[in-house]
């Protein structure tokens, strides 16, 4: 082969290693996307639906003294973690969706765009590229940028594998830093704006996604072998929450246990029949 055609495959290769975030588009059974790492080609593809089956939950707001750029007042802010939930197919909407067991050493390019976490109109959010959301990705040890864009004061808290709070006195300030571990981290306020929060992944190899508006996920270039596939989603039942004893703001929302399904599943060097995973267990 000429050394442009060899060129060719390779640039074509790593194209199909690149997605948006949240794009969950099935592609066709007969032509699964290869992912290339050192010469080798993977055309391992995991694809399905995670759903919730039972009754379409009613979520409360939450009540608490608000802060605005004009004072604290009492009101309701929506609960942000509330479920979006497709009511023909039962589709669960944002779950996280990965793979356990995997060596990262055989891993496919990783997929994801640097990630920042940011605070606009007083909601905290994870950025990815042009998807904003409440989940984003990182690989451990990469420096992930946080910024706020809102003439309020801001402070970060990260709590889970980061753990760490950082001030944001003005906007358009960006920091930055790496989470060494793999696992969950969830930044909320530590300035008194407790409806939002985002959830960071680190991970330390790329097999991992969030479900569209039905609840579909797919995940390729999987190397052929036995793993774990997780279904993850945050619980949105209210056990608590803690409020500044001098204000009487609400500053940290407690919240009952994540829902989580596993599933063992063998990946063949090609596209697997579609898997259901179903939450709550």
């Amino acid at each position: 082969m000429k050394t442009s055609s060899v060129l060719c495959v390779l640039f074509l290769g790593v194209l199909g290693c690149t997605r948006p975030l949240q794009d969950s588009t099935p592609v066709a059974a007969a032509d699964p996307p290869v992912a290339v790492l050192g010469g080798t080609s993977f055309r391992g593809r995991i694809a399905g639906r995670v759903t919730w089956p039972g009754t379409i939950p009613e979520v409360k707001p939450i009540k608490g003294l608000i802060a605005t750029p004009d004072g604290l007042r009492w009101g309701e802010q929506p609960n942000h973690l509330a479920p979006a939930i497709d009511p023909m197919s039962k589709g669960l909407a944002n779950a996280v969706v990965y793979l356990k067991a995997v060596d990262p050493k055989l891993a496919k390019a990783w997929p994801f765009e640097p990630l920042a976490v940011e605070a606009r109109d007083r909601i905290i959010s994870a950025r990815q590229g042009a998807h904003s959301g409440r989940t984003g990705f990182a690989r451990v040890g990469e420096s992930i940028a946080m910024v706020s864009f809102d003439d309020e004061f801001h402070m970060f808290r990260a709590r889970g594998a980061g753990f760490f709070t950082l001030p944001f006195p003005e906007p358009n300030k960006p920091r930055s830093r790496a989470i060494g571990a793999p696992g969950r981290t969830e930044f909320t306020s530590a300035a008194g704006y407790f409806w939002s929060s985002a959830d960071v992944f680190t991970c330390e190899h790329p097999y991992y996604t969030t479900t569209d508006a039905t609840g579909r996920f797919s995940l390729d270039g999987v190397p052929p072998g036995t793993y774990t596939l997780v279904a993850w989603h945050r619980n949105w039942k209210l056990l608590d929450f803690h409020r500044d004893p001098e204000t009487g703001k609400i500053m940290t929302l407690v919240f009952d246990a994540p829902f989580q399904t596993e599933r063992d599943i063998t990946v063949p060097d090609g596209p697997s029949p579609d898997v259901v995973l179903t939450l709550p267990k």
